[in-house]
């Protein structure tokens, strides 16, 4: 229908009036104007006994008066006539998805479409018009195996977008898309974001457009000796990029990665990149898959990424979420939300977000592994961390399956496993699980016996158990599920952590429910204590951090730790974790569970927080150098009882007991030593005499100490007498942070920020304000520096370090224990 009105005075003249269809076809308006409504309407262009051309037609309405005034319109249609679809077997070779040939600049198409009539690639190359050269062959085997393909030969070189047009209804992307254009979100994505991003094809589309490009220059690696750390040895450090960098890009990232590789992780695991809902997500709600999300940048500057973190030996793992698809994901769009008409849906699950996946459907088996060996092949990483895993069958609806033990589950994990071992063997598997002990033990035991399989990985959630401890309720606190050997598993394959995600920061339950030696006012508070021990005081709450390293990193068995963990993020304004429901120990003004958390670079300018940084990153550098504390051979007792709990390591190359008092106040604690003789106390030079295995400890509130039975190695080489490290990193500040370790013997670390360059003094005085050492007394640009300092000739007592630089004069107090 179309209005078409005139005056009064010179109606319209139906019979002079007419409807023309491709330029050829014409009919009067006679039998199809009502003068009174002055309204045109057609029921159907048979009617007009007009034949339509498949695709794009043309329909010109002329309208004339009597008076013979004459005005025009034109408006383009689409007319699809049930197509007659070419039966023809894909040939050899070629799989579902876009396949490119840049020689040729043929480019081939196949999309899995079962019960489909018929499907169109429209986009750029047709103008986005519906042709029938790009109407799609069909090779079905049979009914439920059904592939529509095309390849388009003579492209030229270029960026090209495209959708799938099904059955004259549907427009999707492709499943296997590596790129992706979003109607509502790409206009809030930069170009400094994104440099030079396709722009979506507005006015000629909806839904989200795929992606493909002919001639593309092909990234060369440089990282090309790069070998992966070994499994056991993993330190991964999880982050969420929108959360980790102000500048959350992939480009950022790579500038922050001597950070990281300075803290010695040698495993990055990247919470979830492939293509989500909006721009400003966790990345658990994923629609492709296949595609990077274009907020965080450009493929290549992901690809630049991995090289870097290759050329420091830091491996690259992503989180990718298979239990689930966001409704916008081909798999849900093709076959609609309806369960029982879609055979790639499951049943959802109790933990379940979005549209949970039936892993028993092959095709979403053969989508699995397609993407696994995708991410594994173009973008080298290193493996994946399997979200949500407990959701990968289609009984998981039955609660007791779901978190016991699941023998279809296994299978099907297990079938993943080796799709990915059979491309690449000694790629990571992380899963996500918490199902039934006996399950991740068989999963984590899978093939080991094999000499190239190393097993899958599992998370191991130590968080509530560590906080206890840290927060001073030692009672509540059995390290023991943090080793492997302590779940019954004859292989390390637990990823064990005290903070992810998912879980409250260690710091905030430090800072808010933190236990302290006296109760002001004879009652049971701690937050407003003065004098004595208390947890919820800052810098108390760190050294409590440290004493948790001490007692995790030094266990067997691959680790991780979450963003800022290292500077004892938590607790500050904003920084809260709310519960899967309701604000959970959070203020009803924090942020949402998913929502943006603040971002504290700053707290690396705190030297307290700094001081637990280099804590972590002495004890990790600590465990890559000293079998003891990363071969599973290594014999572990670990015993929780009471404030004062220890760690007995044996190993061939040495004997390692840590012990630590996790109460308030000073306490005395068993400890059981492995033989006799002479140990030495790691970060000094002393030595204790051991003349039983049975000893009593007496320790102070959150001290610890590593003793060895043979002198550990320390993770770097002795520094001289006095030497000069500068770090190229511009501070925003002066500053004179504490010297690490604190107390020492004889030697110890003292660094410190130049803003600007200037003359600089570094001096070391005693008690009495006499000079001791001149340390430093020259030039120096700005940046960080650091200053080894041996006092082999000195004796025991306080000293003072004093630097003085462009005006600003900073002193500390340093303590000496020989």
């Amino acid at each position: 229908w179309a209005s078409v009105a005139s005056t009064s005075s010179d109606p319209i003249d139906p019979a002079a009036s007419s409807i023309t269809i491709n330029g050829t076809f014409n009919v009067s308006l006679d039998g199809f104007f009502d003068e009174e409504l002055q309204l045109v309407y057609v029921p159907a262009t048979v009617e007009l006994g007009a034949a339509l051309q498949s695709g794009t037609n043309e329909l010109l309405l002329t309208a004339v008066t009597q008076s013979g005034i004459t005005r025009s319109r034109t408006s383009t249609f689409t007319y699809i006539a049930g197509p007659q679809v070419m039966r023809q077997v894909r040939p050899a070779g070629m799989h579902d998805g876009v396949t490119v040939d840049d020689a040729s600049g043929s480019v081939s198409f196949s999309v899995f479409a079962p019960g489909k009539s018929f499907v169109y690639v429209i986009g750029d190359h047709s103008n986005w018009e519906i042709r029938d050269e790009f109407l799609m062959k069909l090779d079905e085997a049979r009914a439920d195996s059904a592939h529509f393909w095309l390849t388009i030969d003579g492209l030229e070189h270029g960026t090209y977008r495209f959708q799938y047009l099904i059955d004259a209804e549907l427009r999707i992307a492709d499943l296997f898309s590596e790129q992706v254009l979003d109607p509502d979100f790409d206009r809030f994505i930069t170009d400094s974001v994104y440099p030079d991003m396709p722009e979506y094809p507005t006015g000629q589309t909806s839904g989200v457009v795929g992606v493909f490009e002919v001639g593309k220059d092909e990234y060369v690696w440089q990282s090309t000796n790069y070998q992966r750390p070994a499994q056991q040895e993993l330190i991964v450090y999880e982050l969420l990029l929108r959360d980790f960098l102000n500048n959350s890009t992939f480009s950022t990232l790579t500038d922050t990665l001597d950070y990281l590789h300075r803290l010695g992780v040698n495993a990055i695991e990247l919470m979830p990149v492939s293509n989500f809902d909006g721009n400003d997500s966790w990345g658990y709600n994923p629609n492709f898959h296949g595609a990077l999300d274009k907020s965080y940048g450009p493929p290549e500057t992901f690809k630049r990424f991995v090289d870097e973190a290759h050329s420091r030996g830091i491996a690259v793992i992503l989180d990718v979420v298979y239990n689930h698809a966001q409704d916008k994901s081909p798999l849900v769009q093709l076959y609609g939300t309806n369960r029982a008409n879609n055979p790639f849906l499951g049943p959802t699950h109790a933990y379940n977000v979005f549209f949970h996946l039936n892993h028993d459907n092959t095709y979403i088996r053969y989508w699995v592994d397609r993407m696994n060996r995708y991410w594994l092949e173009e973008y080298n990483i290193d493996g994946f961390r399997f979200d949500l895993t407990k959701g990968f069958a289609p009984n998981v609806n039955n609660q007791s399956l779901l978190d016991g033990y699941n023998p279809a589950r296994i299978r099907n994990l297990k079938r993943m496993a080796d799709k990915i071992w059979e491309f690449d063997t000694n790629a990571y598997i992380i899963l996500e699980h918490f199902a039934a002990n006996s399950e991740e033990k068989e999963l984590a035991e899978y093939r080991t016996n094999e000499d190239e399989i190393d097993g899958m990985m599992l998370w191991g959630n130590m968080n509530h158990v560590y906080n206890e401890a840290t927060m001073g309720y030692f009672n509540n606190a059995n390290f023991n599920g943090g080793y492997f050997r302590g779940r019954g598993w004859s292989v390390p394959n637990l990823v064990a952590y005290m903070e992810s995600h998912d879980e409250q920061w260690l710091m905030y339950k430090n800072l808010r429910f933190g236990a302290c030696s006296v109760a002001p006012n004879g009652g049971n508070a701690c937050s407003d204590l003065e004098n004595g021990y208390n947890v919820r005081n800052v810098e108390t709450a760190l050294d409590r951090q440290k004493l948790a390293g001490a007692f995790f990193f030094t266990i067997p068995g691959p680790k991780m730790m979450w963003q800022f963990g290292e500077l004892g993020y938590g607790g500050g304004p904003r920084e809260c974790l709310k519960s899967g429901s309701g604000d959970g120990d959070c203020l009803a003004s924090d942020p949402g569970r998913t929502a943006r958390k603040p971002i504290r670079w700053d707290y690396r300018d705190d030297p307290n927080r700094y001081d637990l940084y280099n804590t972590w990153s002495e004890l990790i550098r600590l465990r890559h150098v000293n079998p003891v504390f990363s071969d599973p051979a290594t014999q572990v007792n670990i015993q929780s009882a009471g404030a004062v709990k220890h760690i007995r390591l044996e190993h061939e190359s040495n004997s390692v007991v840590v012990v630590g008092n996790f109460g308030v106040t000073t306490q005395n604690g068993p400890v059981t030593f492995p033989e006799t003789g002479i140990w030495y106390v790691f970060g000094t030079d002393d030595t204790i005499e051991i003349t039983t295995t049975s000893q009593t400890f007496r320790l102070d509130a959150g001290e610890y100490r590593i003793l060895s039975k043979n002198k550990l190695q320390h993770p770097d080489e002795e520094p001289p007498a006095t030497s000069i490290h500068r770090v190229d990193e511009l501070p925003g500040s002066f500053a004179l942070y504490p010297n690490y370790p604190n107390p020492f013997n004889p030697s110890t670390q003292i660094r410190y920020d130049l803003a600007g360059d200037g003359m600089v003094v570094l001096r070391v005085y005693d008690i009495l304000g006499r000079q001791v050492v001149e340390l430093v007394n020259q030039e120096q640009r700005s940046g960080s520096y650091t200053v080894s300092f041996h006092a082999t000739e000195l004796s025991s007592g306080t000293y003072l370090v004093r630097l003085e630089a462009s005006g600003f004069v900073f002193t500390r107090k340093m303590t000496l224990i020989k």
